[in-house]
């Protein structure tokens, strides 16, 4: 399973700033967002990765799964140093975490090269490819015209290759009941399957609500195996066995007071350690559903003594490094295309100006989970309402509390409208020091 790229409602896609390059997209006009969907599973339309490219990427992935926390710049150097390598080398996946570092801030680029690197991937039919320039349609980004609709067909097309965020975000868009619920449910089963938990849970609460409980309580397994920090929750409540006017917990199980215990404690050890994407592959060593029975446990989980354990994979050789860098003309101490490296050195020396070095221009525009770029007074709006945050640099752009129908009407009448935080966009009004 691919590293989960973002997350739609939470999470910001757009970089701060634009860097606009004319680009000939193909429109897909073959594709329609509402067709009936046929299941894809995303490792099917993968192919072989490198190997040698893969020592780099293994490598610069345990870096960053272990700097989540410490957010050490040096370190984000060398992830960002040894994913370029590895993507110009044909690696998939370095391909992806790199942009995904980028659109959260953390490693650096321009816009263009973002695009460049998505157009690379859907002309391999990398189903993520097709995601990420839908991200980057859909929010005017990377250097690319805002288009919704035609960001949604990317989407799709992705969903139809199998991509697990692409059929989780289109899930979102076709469950309202006018819409398309039964291809959203379709959509949603597919990612879960493929261990998003979002999609787990979107589905869960949604066949929750049309109390088709066996169906619900298979899902929301699925989304504690994926790590979502929600889902034990949802089964801990229903081993409780509360009365079916508690819509919110009823799932028709029988009272197991054991088997609750044991998702509440899963439940904390997901939330512990959200930050480094926890999972639970062994859930069914842990808590099997009925009718299975409970086996001893010792109270550990596999995903945590592995990260405990911090074993790292393989250290490529600067040999390594070397050759591959070569092959691409790439430097090698920095991933940087060598052509971009020697213009940069010709360059003449920029006009001063009166702007503050580091300091970025009023304006500026940045959405929700990037990390600020600059301390002061950001202001966003959100149908017609204006919101302001006095924010630090390198703090997180914040995201926004929304009240949302549910598409399930009787899940709407019994526990009203859900309640979440939404991304927005947000421009630099003026400087903490101003």
């Amino acid at each position: 399973m691919l590293t989960r790229l973002l997350l739609i409602c939470t999470f910001a896609l757009t970089a701060c700033g634009n860097d606009f390059k004319e680009r000939k997209l193909d429109n897909l006009d073959d594709i329609k967002a509402k067709l009936a969907f046929t299941c894809a599973y995303e490792k099917d339309h993968l192919p072989a990765l490198p190997a040698e490219a893969d020592i780099l990427f293994k490598y610069a992935r345990f870096l960053e799964k272990y700097n989540t926390q410490k957010q050490d710049e040096g370190v984000f150097a060398e992830i960002e140093r040894l994913y370029r390598i590895a993507t110009a080398n044909g690696h998939y996946k370095a391909s992806i975490n790199l942009q995904n570092g980028m659109m959260r801030r953390y490693l650096h680029g321009s816009s263009t090269e973002m695009a460049d690197w998505a157009e690379e991937l859907i002309k391999t039919n990398i189903p993520a490819g097709y995601f990420l320039m839908g991200l980057y349609i859909k929010n005017g980004s990377a250097g690319i015209k805002k288009d919704p609709e035609l960001a949604l067909r990317y989407f799709r097309k992705a969903a139809d290759l199998g991509n697990p965020d692409a059929q989780d975000y289109i899930g979102k868009k076709l469950a309202p009941i006018d819409i398309a619920p039964d291809v959203a449910r379709q959509m949603r089963q597919c990612a879960a399957e493929q261990g998003h938990g979002g999609a787990a849970i979107d589905l869960g609460v949604d066949l929750q609500g049309d109390e088709l409980f066996p169906e619900a309580v298979k899902v929301f397994q699925l989304g504690v195996m994926a790590g979502n920090e929600l889902a034990p929750s949802y089964l801990a409540g229903g081993f409780k066995a509360p009365p079916p006017d508690d819509p919110l917990n009823y799932l028709a199980l029988e009272k197991d007071d054991e088997r609750s215990k044991r998702y509440e404690a899963i439940g904390k050890m997901l939330t512990a350690y959200y930050f480094a994407n926890p999972k639970v592959p062994d859930l069914d060593q842990i808590v099997p559903l009925p009718p299975a029975k409970l086996p001893k446990w010792d109270g550990t989980f596999q995903w945590l003594k592995e990260y405990q354990a911090k074993v790292a994979p393989e250290k490529p050789s600067d040999e390594l490094i070397a050759k591959l860098a070569k092959a691409k003309g790439l430097d090698p101490a920095s991933g940087m295309p060598l052509a971009q490296l020697k213009k940069a050195e010709v360059a003449p020396a920029p006009i001063a100006t009166t702007t503050t070095p580091d300091r970025v221009s009023l304006g500026t525009l940045c959405r929700t989970g990037q990390l600020c770029p600059e301390a002061g007074l950001w202001l966003g709006y959100f149908e017609g309402q204006k919101y302001s945050h006095l924010l630090s640099k390198g703090q997180l752009m914040p995201s926004i509390p929304a009240s949302i129908p549910r598409s399930n009407k009787l899940a709407q009448w019994l526990k009203g409208p859900e309640k979440m935080e939404l991304a927005m966009e947000w421009q630099l009004e003026k400087y903490a020091d101003a």
